[in-house]
């Protein structure tokens, strides 16, 4: 009996063993279909380095697998969240984590009609190739994964393909390692730079992707990956191109990436030459118009991950100014692009192959490179140029402004209208247009992040706990004329906007802090009558708000007019004397000898003969409001000031000569004048230097002197005539 309880153990020890070595030899040689059927994700490698790791640490453990997409992409941002998206599933082994820390988690996403088709990836170590990846291309899949055990931050990779009846469309390859800024290669850049030396003919660039020509021998690609460490802030989601191969192909014209652009060159040029500027975007429909991606469908998407690829140029009488790839996203707020206001901003990056527009390209060379540009079309109906027009009347006036350049804008092919171009105020641009300094930005209105929102804080905190309001004391942390000369741009303007902008300091410790403006939409336009349709009193266009009597109200009369630089000024002038005679007398020189009536007409027939170009609906009758708004605008903002600075009613000289030019207060003049005067100012007033006044005329009286300063004492107008 115990003879046969022994043999009965024995048997049963022998028999749980041979199970357990069943199982462990069909985990340890299961053949590749059936061992991808219980893993995730997609292919599991089960040979080559990878697998020799897994098998070192223990069984894998089975997770489902599921294609969630087979949608092509060209966005970058969207290819690292599919990528992340898988990577999240890779897996489920404790022990494999510092592995997986360590080496480069890949992703492919790629398809073929041909059923199963071998495909390797080999890694390059020792001077050997050494085997990562083994799978196979199924019909019924579209993005696989992958695991490369290397801690190099420059590797030298080999894809091996097996296809024999059918081509393989690679859509795209990203590769994300811990601690480096992931690359991604999904657009014909992408692709041409990953696999510059690769010379074979089975290789062929396409829309969208490549693809890999049948061959009775392995098809094999090399490629070099190039990491790059990441920084602790400005981490970038996208890759950076490989070498210098991404920029040669943007500049050629030859090269197939062009190809697929809708426009002829020589059509836009002849446009440029006729007309005005031309600027060109042509970018994937689907990217535009789909129901999940596309910008323009989705228009209250913000952010990178709405930024899509795609290809601009720029063409002025007749030539090519600047070409290149670039991201492209919808610019402005939401309740303009809900009324169909579509506005662009262009982002040139190093991985789309230019990091910037080169100094000179665009606006008369004013500001520098040009890395994101904002591309706005008219912002009302009926106002299609009241932000370039109000922008150049600000630089006009010495306020620190953009500049603007106008253009016809033409998207995927389609001539879509008139737009401006101007340099979108991000701390990067501002930077790059100021380029003296080490620039800090803080908006006044709408803090982007806690150190605006700090600043906006305490900016406010100060003003309102100030005692007295001392210019010489303020002007020891403000450029008060910068200032002060935006103030005047906001009234002389109407621009109902005027708590917005940007309040710029460099990283000296003795910098001032000084007005950067932005946002001139709402010029002209009578917001309250034409947009909100607010029944209020009637009143005559060029008497709207922004004016003295709501700058300078008490405080508790004008509630709604109670924004930080709204109230820097008002207190100023309010409690500082001096401040207020000098901002009075600097107005008046403003509108004297700036801001013009021969500038404003020269101006605006600059920009009607634009409309008449595009054959701009009702343009010359745009053009008839703006010019008599500022034959109104001028005396309206002079009787306000007579009234809240307050000051005596302003004198009026008018100034003649037998012989032209004449120098009035310093600036040269070539035919008769006028001009405001509040009492205390000094009209100086002096012949050109090749001529010699014989006397000065003063209100009947000869004056013999070469030159004259005549004192303002009251608001008796003078006349002034130079006889020679």
């Amino acid at each position: 009996m115990r003879r046969e309880r022994k043999s009965l153990f024995a048997f049963l020890g022998a028999l749980v063993l041979c199970i357990l070595c069943a199982t462990l030899a069909y985990f340890w040689n299961t053949p590749r279909n059936q061992f991808q059927q219980k893993t995730v994700p997609s292919p599991i490698l089960d040979y080559g380095e990878t697998g020799s790791i897994l098998r070192e640490l223990g069984a894998i453990l089975p997770v489902e697998n599921k294609q969630w997409t087979s949608r092509i992409t060209t966005n970058p941002v969207e290819f690292i969240r599919r990528a992340s998206d898988e990577k999240k599933k890779w897996l489920f082994l404790e022990e494999f984590s510092a592995y997986r820390e360590r080496g480069i988690f890949g992703y492919v996403e790629m398809d073929s009609p041909e059923s199963a088709v071998p495909f390797k990836i080999e890694v390059k170590k020792n001077g050997s190739w050494v085997k990562q990846v083994s799978s196979q291309i199924r019909p019924s899949k579209f993005g696989y994964a992958f695991f490369i055990d290397s801690n190099k931050i420059t590797s030298e990779l080999r894809f091996v393909f097996r296809n024999k009846q059918s081509s393989i469309q690679l859509y795209g390859i990203g590769f994300l390692k811990k601690g480096y800024h992931p690359l991604v290669f999904n657009d014909q850049i992408g692709f041409a730079s990953l696999f510059r030396d690769n010379k074979s003919n089975k290789i062929s660039f396409g829309n969208p992707g490549i693809a890999i020509a049948p061959s009775p021998h392995a098809n094999l690609l090399t490629a070099t990956l190039s990491f790059h460490k990441k920084r602790l802030i400005g981490i970038s989601k996208y890759h950076k191109k490989q070498g210098n191969t991404a920029i040669e192909l943007v500049a050629s014209r030859d090269q197939h990436l062009l190809k697929h652009l809708k426009i002829a060159d020589q059509d836009l040029a002849s446009i440029s030459i006729a007309q005005i500027p031309v600027l060109s975007i042509d970018i994937e429909s689907e990217d535009l118009y789909s129901d999940n991606f596309g910008i323009l469908t989705n228009f209250d998407g913000h952010g990178r991950q709405w930024e899509r690829l795609g290809f601009v140029r720029y063409f002025r009488d007749g030539e090519e100014v600047f070409s290149n790839f670039s991201g492209i996203r919808l610019q402005g707020g939401d309740p303009g692009r809900e009324k169909g206001l579509i506005n662009f901003r262009l982002n040139f990056r190093e991985e789309y192959g230019k990091s910037a527009i080169e100094p000179g390209g665009l606006f008369n060379g004013k500001s520098g490179e040009i890395k994101q540009l904002s591309v706005k079309q008219s912002q009302w109906e009926k106002w299609p140029l009241n932000s370039p027009v109000a922008y150049d009347v600000s630089r006009q006036v010495g306020a620190l402004v953009p500049p603007t350049e106008m253009c016809l804008l033409y998207l995927n092919g389609e001539n879509i209208g008139l737009y401006y171009l101007v340099p979108h105020l991000g701390e990067k641009q501002i930077k790059l247009m100021l380029p003296e300094d080490d620039y800090r930005l803080f908006k006044i209105r709408g803090a982007g992040d806690d150190a605006d929102l700090h600043f906006s804080v305490s900016f406010s905190q100060k003003i309102k706990q100030a005692q007295v309001m001392d210019a010489q004391h303020i002007s020891k942390f403000f450029d008060l004329e910068d200032y002060v000369k935006l103030i005047f741009s906001y009234m002389i303007n109407a621009n109902g906007d005027y708590c917005q902008g940007l309040l710029v300091k460099g990283s000296k410790s003795e910098s001032k802090y000084f007005w950067y403006g932005w946002d001139f939409d709402h010029s002209y336009v009578d917001v309250p009558v034409e947009i909100t349709k607010r029944e209020i009193p009637y009143r005559d266009r060029w008497e709207q708000p922004p004016s003295f009597a709501k700058f300078l109200s008490d405080e508790q009369g004008q509630k709604t007019n109670t924004c930080d630089p709204v109230r820097l000024f008002r207190r100023l002038v309010n409690e500082d004397p001096e401040f207020r005679e000098k901002t009075k007398h600097l107005f008046t020189s403003t509108i004297n000898h700036r801001v013009t009536e021969q500038f404003i007409s020269e101006l605006l027939d600059d920009y009607q003969h634009v409309l008449t170009l595009v054959d701009y609906p009702e343009g010359d009758e745009y053009i008839d409001v703006l010019r008599s708004f500022f034959v109104g605008r001028i005396p309206f903002l002079i009787k306000e000031m007579e009234e809240y600075y307050p000051a005596e009613p302003a004198a009026v000289c008018q100034v003649t000569s037998d012989v032209y030019p004449l120098t009035v207060d310093g600036y040269r003049k070539t035919g008769p004048y006028q001009g405001y005067y509040f009492s205390g100012a000094t009209l100086t007033l002096a012949p050109d230097k090749k001529n010699e006044v014989k006397y000065w005329l003063v209100n009947g009286e000869k004056i013999y002197d070469k030159q004259v300063e005549l004192l303002i004492t009251n608001n008796q107008n003078c006349r002034v005539h130079a006889v020679f």
